[in-house]
């Protein structure tokens, strides 16, 4: 089975029948464990959920990924509908990802042309991941794109329940994440300067996801009351666990606020220490197929590497973004203002909406709608100022109406 060529799913789906009529696991909690053990959860994925010899075949991580995907959307459906079939399960995730692309604004899909149920699913699979082989293997967006894909099963799972704005849901568990996550990086006493800059990252990511400016963050004004179960609390959970570890070590002021948390969510304190320790295990045991694990300083890997992408995907594309920055005299007046004063709430959702519009126009830009996409936004909007200055010139003459040469 090859995950990059046509036909994948088919094949997949034909494997899993000799093996099983349904996906072989007796529960959502072993089932999310197994995806965890394989480094899905945390956007590293370092082997396919389902232990089967492809025919020797070695999987790249974006085919792995979409394998995991697959699996994991499968298995959600039968735990709604156990008593149909692997094609049954097929057509409904079609369903559910074509209502999600015509819905949400920043969701960067095309609909599939409408070959057959399974290749149209394997176009928005590959979608969903492939979109970020421009970046560097261990960015943060990269990391965070592949991290939250879970959010898809998690809002499969709300559309199954009967949810009739799964958009609107899948985008309000990315703001928790981003929230939470902001919250777990702050607990930390000693923060070196790379610490800082990726706590105000996710600060100023926070405020264009979220209409609310003014609003100090804690764990008492986050709106917890969305995550309903026990499998979407462990998600928030682990991932601000890979955000407290990423120096390698835990203080214990982080150690209080996991355990704060674990409060909050309604989740035995005993998860806190659980979560850190599986993530300890995969670390340990994937330690050489993971490189960013392999770095004395990962958060200043992850940060320099984050910019440093930014800064190059403004540059390759710098002649199709001021012909379209040229095309919003709001847009360029309020990433001007923004380089010199602080931007409302609605001016900041004005900035949102209108150049994630702009990245939606240049394919190579569309990394910045996927999930985690966000995070890097206040980057976007850093550096599209001081790298396009010819964009913010009102004084510059057409070369065309005149000028010497």
């Amino acid at each position: 089975m090859n995950p990059s060529s046509s036909g994948w799913i088919e094949k997949y789906i034909f494997i899993l029948e000799k093996e099983s009529p349904t996906i072989p696991f007796p529960s959502s909690k072993k089932f999310y464990s197994a995806l965890r053990e394989v480094g899905f959860v945390y956007g590293f994925s370092v082997r396919t959920v389902f232990v089967h010899d492809f025919s020797n075949v070695v999987l790249t991580e974006e085919e792995i990924l979409k394998v995991n995907t697959l699996h994991a959307l499968l298995f959600t459906y039968f735990q709604y509908h156990p008593d149909t079939s692997y094609d049954d399960g097929i057509k409904n995730i079609l369903v559910f990802y074509k209502n999600l692309i015509q819905k949400k604004s920043g969701f960067s899909m095309k609909l599939p042309l409408g070959f057959s149920k399974s290749k149209d699913l394997e176009q928005i699979l590959s979608q969903r991941v492939e979109k970020n082989k421009a970046l560097e293997k261990y960015n943060f967006e990269r990391i965070m794109t592949y991290a939250l894909l879970f959010i898809d099963v998690l809002a499969y799972q709300f559309y199954l329940k009967g949810g009739k704005k799964s958009d609107t849901y899948a985008e309000a568990i990315e703001v928790i994440i981003l929230q939470v996550c902001y919250l777990a990086l702050q607990a930390k006493n000693k923060k070196t300067a790379y610490d800082v800059l990726l706590i105000d990252l996710f600060k100023a990511s926070e405020k264009y996801a979220t209409k609310e400016t003014n609003q100090t963050i804690t764990l008492e004004t986050i709106d917890f009351n969305l995550l309903s179960t026990a499998t979407e609390k462990q998600y928030v959970l682990d991932l601000c666990c890979l955000a407290v570890w990423n120096d390698f070590k835990v203080e214990e002021s982080e150690i209080s606020f996991l355990n704060s948390l674990c409060e909050k969510l309604g989740l035995p304190l005993k998860s806190a220490s659980e979560s850190l320790e599986v993530l300890k295990t995969f670390a340990a045991e994937n330690a050489t197929s993971v490189h960013l694990f392999q770095y004395k300083h990962p958060v200043k890997q992850l940060y320099t590497q984050s910019t440093k992408t930014v800064k190059l995907l403004i540059l390759r594309n710098k002649n199709r973004l001021v012909k379209e920055l040229s095309q919003s005299k709001e847009l360029l007046v309020l990433l001007g203002k923004s380089t010199y004063s602080d931007l409302n709430a609605e001016e900041k959702n004005k900035v949102k909406e209108q150049l994630l519009d702009v990245c939606k126009t240049i394919p190579s830009l569309t990394i910045f709608l996927l999930p985690g996409g966000s995070l890097l936004l206040p980057l976007l909007v850093k550096f599209i100022p001081q790298l396009l200055p010819s964009a913010f010139d009102d004084n510059k003459i057409p070369k065309k109406l005149g000028g010497k040469k």
